[in-house]
């Protein structure tokens, strides 16, 4: 469960260039549910969205995951809630050049110490299931941009996360390997996965699998809509 209460972020505050990027986003987001942030560029979902997954801290206002307030906790416990809780993917691959596609799955879940045989076989596992096992040994500058995104999806589920949260995942697909993006989230989340995508592309937001659109202008949540 993931509760936003009054959050609000001011970038570069008290200058002559300071940016409000979110006023005082309210917003229940339940539990296990298929969540789409709609916007256009400079809307604010991009920032909410990173708060959401505590990779940003609110200005102010507060965060509630399962019932605990988080907002406030020290880095090295919203560290830990990142590896465990959420899987990201962004909006640029973010994949370590030089380093091969089976590498670039494992480097998340490298913090927790795991044996290493356990770990790889667990990533070559996750390769398997996005028929991207093939390229495990290829560096990431090798993959084409299809089976980078594949890839991305792997190490996203590396640890196992509850909740999955995407920022402009198509930004940088085609159509059809938009779609087929788009029918993997379909499938996680009848796993039971949460899954949180910001975008402004109609494959995503019409897609069909959201339960819930949240659209957002100017920093702030314009419209909820509960279609489960």
């Amino acid at each position: 469960m993931i509760v936003l209460d009054k959050i609000r972020k001011v970038f570069n505050q008290g200058m002559p260039n300071e940016l409000v990027a979110v006023h005082g986003a309210a917003l229940d987001l339940g539990s296990a549910r298929f969540i789409v942030l709609k916007g256009p560029s400079g809307s604010g979902k991009t920032t909410l969205l990173s708060i959401v997954g505590c990779m940003t801290r609110p200005t102010s206002g507060r965060i509630i995951l399962d019932s605990r307030e988080i907002s406030g906790l020290p880095e090295r416990f919203l560290t830990k809630i990142r590896r465990e809780t959420f899987g990201f993917i962004f909006q640029q691959f973010n994949l370590i050049r030089g380093v091969t596609a089976l590498e670039n799955v494992m480097v998340p879940a490298y913090p927790r110490g795991e044996k290493y045989s356990l770990l790889r076989d667990r990533a070559m596992a996750l390769l398997e299931l996005f028929n991207i096992s093939r390229k495990a040994a290829s560096r990431a500058e090798w993959l084409s941009g299809g089976e980078a995104q594949r890839v991305v999806i792997a190490r996203a589920l590396i640890n196992n996360p509850s909740i999955i949260i995407a920022d402009e995942p198509t930004a940088h697909l085609d159509t059809g390997l938009s779609h087929e993006f788009m029918e993997i989230m379909g499938r996680l989340h009848q796993e039971g996965k949460m899954i949180i995508i910001a975008s402004h592309d109609p494959i995503v937001y019409e897609s069909g699998l959201a339960d819930m659109l949240v659209g957002m202008r100017d920093g702030r949540i314009e419209s909820v809509r509960d279609l489960a």
